[in-house]
């Protein structure tokens, strides 16, 4: 009996209709899909979402293989720069590829002659979160050229990642400077996607031609704002293997951890291996074991736990950010679906 990821695919739907009545006429919607969905199963994810989106990103080519093979068929954008390794698959399943250099326009436009086919691409420009991305007007240019002179490599588009979108001095400063690659861009294709809006920059009101929403449509924002109303799609829920009872000053679990009064506890069949955090948080009794976890109870008796219900209360216990407890939470759990 494994444990149970319930994500219900109608409320995925109603976040992503929420974003879109924030759209203004011809701005274009990108799911993000990326890390099996957030967690919640990608390919699942976007056939929920095929209807009501334009275009999907993934970090990775294998990511967007896996979407391939469930039938989506609209453009998937990779936003890591490929491996050379990569690139062959990338050209073959026609994603939009990112680039950031001239050598990697290179080697695209030498795959693609291979393969007989063309291929289109994204620019990504680094505007100040130092990560990927060509790092001046003069580098985007040089890109830019190459791509001008290449007889099977298209100009698509660009993009950018803002590092603090809820920082005004920082997103004026990465809007800044993506606008002069933007219109250095426009000037080589006027038909260009430029994007630098993930669901953060969406929330403070940073369009361009596109935005690119991932944790929006799990039901969870990276930051406060009352901008657009979203609820959490995923419940993750784990076998109660037994219910017991310890007197005051008993322990349970590895290492002391006497009670302080007499508790009721569950034995739930989910430990740290499961993708939840080891350490002591509300509602548990001492840290969790590997494969095992202790609840506090109210007496009584159930088949099973909810261990996530909110990510952003377990993300806050242990210091961390939603995007990390929904990628991890239902790592041993079979994903049921709710239309």
């Amino acid at each position: 009996m494994l444990n149970k990821a319930v994500i219900n695919l109608e409320t995925l739907r109603n976040n992503a209709k929420s974003v879109k009545r924030k759209l203004t006429d011809g701005v274009k919607f990108n799911a993000v899909v990326k890390a099996d969905g957030y967690g919640h199963g990608a390919a699942k994810v976007a056939n929920a979402l095929y209807g009501l989106v334009d275009s999907f990103s993934v970090a990775l080519v294998e990511e967007g293989v896996t979407l391939r093979l469930s039938g989506i068929d609209k453009d998937i954008l990779v936003l890591i720069p490929p491996r050379a390794e990569e690139i062959a698959v990338a050209v073959y399943n026609r994603f939009i590829i990112t680039v950031d250099s001239v050598f990697m326009v290179d080697a695209i436009e030498m795959e693609c002659a291979k393969q007989n086919r063309s291929a289109r691409v994204d620019i990504k420009f680094n505007s100040g979160m130092n990560r990927f991305g060509v790092k001046s007007l003069e580098e985007l240019k040089a890109v830019l050229e190459r791509i001008k002179g290449s007889k099977r490599v298209n100009l698509h588009g660009a993009f950018s990642h803002l590092a603090e979108p809820q920082n005004k001095n920082s997103l004026k400063t990465a809007q800044n400077k993506f606008l002069l690659a933007n219109n250095l861009v426009k000037g080589y294709n006027s038909n260009a996607v430029c994007h630098i809006s993930a669901s953060g920059g969406f929330l403070v009101g940073c369009k361009s031609d596109m935005v690119r929403i991932g944790l929006l449509l799990y039901g969870y924002k990276p930051f406060e704002s009352d901008s657009v109303s979203v609820k959490p799609i995923m419940k993750v829920y784990a076998p109660i293997v037994s219910n017991f009872h310890l007197n005051k000053g008993e322990s349970a679990l590895y290492g002391k951890c006497p009670a302080k009064k007499e508790v009721d506890l569950a034995l739930v069949r989910y430990g740290y291996a499961d993708g939840l955090f080891r350490k002591n948080s509300d509602g548990l009794f001492n840290n969790r074991c590997m494969d095992t976890s202790c609840y506090l109870t109210k007496g009584g008796r159930a088949d099973y736990a909810v261990v996530m219900d909110n990510a952003d209360l377990i993300a806050k216990e242990n210091g961390t950010i939603s995007y990390e407890v929904l990628t991890k939470c239902a790592l041993r759990a079979e994903k049921i679906y709710l239309n």
